[in-house]
């Protein structure tokens, strides 16, 4: 996995998790002023075995005062690899934006389309992403009627059509309904929440309650 952190937004709140990395996954972490971390987390990030990139906001850029200028440049980074993804839900094809700012969904979906992908998404820290498991594991895939769910997104959830690959990946990654649940209620406020589930109720209703 590869994981880009938005740390001006998200701050070491973002990097819970990080202990639990492995060789295999690499964590950018990006920031523009000198950033303010505890040695709680300094030690989490020195003895994680992912691999650690630092990428501070160029000068240049920084000078000029843009607003977001350290999201632009993050979704610079990703648009660059995201045609390399490809549409195969491993962990290793997933590229992770952590961050609170919801200003990214829009471009992430599109980056998504476009290169016909949903394995770019964004969570609040490293923890909260739930790595997909193949379907022959129990996941939703082998239950759920996709072509029903994808109808929801011109019907009852029209208005949640910019979130659409963010929710697909939730449900076809899940293993119950309690876990679709608890992720829907972690990257949504509850009155959208409440309108997510209650439009996936019946298409979900054959996975296990727990």
């Amino acid at each position: 996995m590869l994981f880009f952190i938005d740390f001006e937004n998200v701050g070491c709140a973002g990097l819970v998790g990080i202990e639990s990395l492995t060789e295999n996954d690499c964590v950018r972490i990006y920031y523009s002023n000198d950033p303010n971390v505890d040695m709680h987390s300094v030690q989490k990030i020195v003895h994680s075995k992912a691999k650690k990139q630092f990428i501070k906001l160029p000068d240049p850029i920084k000078m000029m005062n843009l607003a977001n200028a350290l999201d632009i440049v993050i979704l610079t980074d990703i648009s660059r690899m995201a045609s390399q993804l490809s549409s195969d839900h491993t962990v290793s094809n997933y590229a992770i934006v952590v961050s609170n700012d919801k200003g990214y969904d829009p471009v992430i979906s599109q980056l998504n389309n476009t290169n016909h992908i949903n394995n770019i998404v964004r969570v609040n820290s490293i923890a909260s992403f739930s790595a997909p498991v193949p379907a022959n594991k129990g996941t939703a895939s082998a239950v759920v009627d996709y072509n029903a769910l994808d109808r929801l997104f011109t019907q009852t959830l029209s208005k949640y059509k910019q979130y659409k690959d963010k929710i697909v990946n939730i449900v076809k990654s899940s293993k119950s309904r309690c876990e679709i649940n608890n992720r829907v209620n972690q990257s949504f406020d509850n009155d959208q929440s409440r309108a997510i589930m209650e439009a996936l109720k019946p298409l979900i209703k054959g996975l296990p309650g727990q």
